[in-house]
């Protein structure tokens, strides 16, 4: 069993990682100090990647002629290696080994030579080397204590026991192997596999125990899907599989579909109760339950619990990504991308969200290791102006703002991992006393020819007064309807008309089966829950 590196973060203040295109800057935190100071600056031009080490003690910075690994706890440059062309690199589970990736090439006439290198993080010593033709498959998976690391070969998973990097001890072999996923548990470890089937034979993720890799723990079968993307949870105990396609008849942006498996046998299909795209899935990192966005906007964000059952609804809006804190307590929601920057931030104890924010042009977001500020950032190639970022408080007040200059380009902005304490750095207030990036009401629409006048917007007919709600005639329950089980109760009135479209699917289904129509394996799961629901509306009607 490898040994856990020896060096930890002893940083009081957690560093940010700036790179742009002539150098790569370390400096404090922005939350954390009234001044920043610059504690680092690499005078390197067009610097490829950057990347902290897991703990944080180390940070590595990738040029044209090599790379350079620093240590943060002494600020001085540790060694160097003389890699030109790394694309990749990432640090073990437990920063014992620095991995480096370079695109495979071949040279007519020479022996292929190995383009993926595993050295030792504290002095670069050259431990393994493989080669690796598949890009998107590089990195090797490692069990959490990196007593074991996977590499997978065509329709091959080659399992290493570190120090020993020469040979494998262990292989899996299945045909159409496409991906495996490696979950963070104690030994016996758990193995995810993706099998692409062939004509008239369905896809599969299973499950399956290391060493003996024979016996199939759980397995879920599906058809007509070409991406997988597998999310273990925080024990290795239950995965999640995102199944996916480029396009599809229902949709230009494809279908998606979300299976569960646990490592007890079980494998089930999540329910959702809004039709459209999954964008986003992330597990809480304190306890068994995830966060799913989903659905044609505006879109719905729901919290599950480890039976997969709802456990409570967010508020639905315009939101394609889900952000766990680093402590689990709080759940960022945000639209990025082709939606407006706009964000929520949720406790996740209290159920309550404590602010909403405002961040156009989003192009990054990451929590703060405090778990007490985030970074947004708007950075090239997806975005070539307005680059910068700015660092807010979870309670929405926007604490440091940086801005490049017109022209100017923003590459990347990174958190030092690390323990710290909170920042107490005052917000940011703005000349008129209002704090930015608070949401602003919709003004009501001006022509373009009246924007800078104070000419009044002439009126298409006369305003209809509104009634008072003491005018109003009073709305009379439907007959039968779901209202004449109402309790008066917003919350409770809310869950049983929930639970009452449910029972009136199952009756459509049971209608049917009486009729001899064949249902799919999902739609009768629905059937068996139909005790289940009723209990749970006479329950909520007490």
């Amino acid at each position: 069993m490898a040994s856990a590196a020896a060096a930890l973060n002893t940083c009081s203040v957690p560093l940010l990682a700036v790179r742009g295109p002539g150098a790569v800057q370390l400096v404090t935190s922005p939350a954390h100090q009234d001044e920043i100071n610059k504690v680092q600056v690499f005078d390197v031009e067009n610097s490829r990647l950057t990347c902290f080490s897991r703990s944080g003690h180390q940070f590595v910075i990738a040029n044209k002629d090599d790379i350079q690994v620093y240590c943060c706890n002494i600020n001085k440059v540790l060694y160097s290696l003389p890699k030109r062309r790394i694309n990749a690199m990432e640090y073990s589970p437990q920063d014992t080994y620095l991995l480096l990736f370079e695109p495979f090439t071949t040279v007519q006439g020479e022996d292929e030579k190995p383009n993926l290198t595993i050295h030792k993080s504290t002095n670069g010593e050259l431990v393994g080397s493989y080669i690796q033709k598949k890009q998107n498959e590089w990195a090797p998976i490692w069990s959490n204590n990196e007593a074991i690391f996977g590499r997978i070969q065509t329709n091959q998973v080659w399992f290493y026991e570190p120090p020993n990097f020469e040979r494998y001890v262990n292989r899996l072999n299945i045909e159409g192997l496409q991906m495996f996923s490696l979950g963070k548990s104690n030994p016996p470890y758990t193995i995810a596999t993706f099998i692409k089937g062939k004509k008239g034979i369905p896809d599969c993720v299973r499950l399956l125990s290391y060493p003996d890799l024979k016996s199939t723990i759980a397995s879920k079968s599906f058809f007509n899907f070409d991406h997988v993307n597998m999310k273990w949870n925080f024990k290795g105990s239950a995965l999640l599989v995102l199944c996916s396609t480029d396009m599809s008849e229902n949709s230009y942006y494809g279908d998606t579909m979300l299976q569960h498996l646990n490592r007890n046998g079980d494998s089930s299909s999540i329910q959702l109760s809004k039709a459209g795209p999954i964008y986003a899935i992330e597990w809480s990192p304190i306890a068994d339950e995830f966060c799913v966005v989903y659905g044609f906007m505006p879109s719905k964000a729901t919290i599950f619990n480890s039976k997969c059952d709802v456990a409570w609804e967010l508020s639905s809006g315009a939101k394609n990504a889900a952000y766990y804190s680093f402590d689990g307590l709080h759940l960022a929601l945000c639209g990025f991308g082709n939606v407006a920057g706009n964000m929520e931030i949720w406790n996740i104890k209290d159920r309550k969200r404590i602010s909403q924010i405002e961040a156009l042009d989003t192009t990054h977001f990451q929590w703060c290791y405090d778990n007490y500020h985030f970074i947004t950032a708007t950075t090239a190639p997806r975005l070539r102006v307005k680059n910068g970022f700015k660092v807010w408080r979870l309670t929405g007040e926007l604490i440091y703002e940086y801005k490049t200059n017109e022209n100017q380009e923003l590459w990347q902005v990174l958190w030092q991992p690390g323990t710290y304490n909170r920042g107490q750095k005052a917000p940011i207030v703005a000349p008129d006393g209002s704090a930015p990036g608070k949401p602003k009401a919709a003004a009501a629409y001006r022509p373009p020819h009246l924007r800078q006048t104070t000419r009044q917007v002439p009126k298409l007919h006369d305003e209809v007064p509104v009634k008072s709600a003491s005018q109003q005639p009073p709305r009379v329950p439907k007959p039968g309807g779901v209202e004449e089980l109402f309790t008066g109760d917003l919350e409770k009135d809310k869950k049983i008309r929930q639970v009452h479209k449910k029972l009136q699917q199952i009756k459509g289904l049971k209608e049917r089966l009486a009729n001899g129509d064949k249902l799919e394996v999902d739609q009768l799961e629905k059937v068996k829950r139909e005790n289940e629901l009723i209990e749970e509306m006479e329950n909520l009607r007490l």
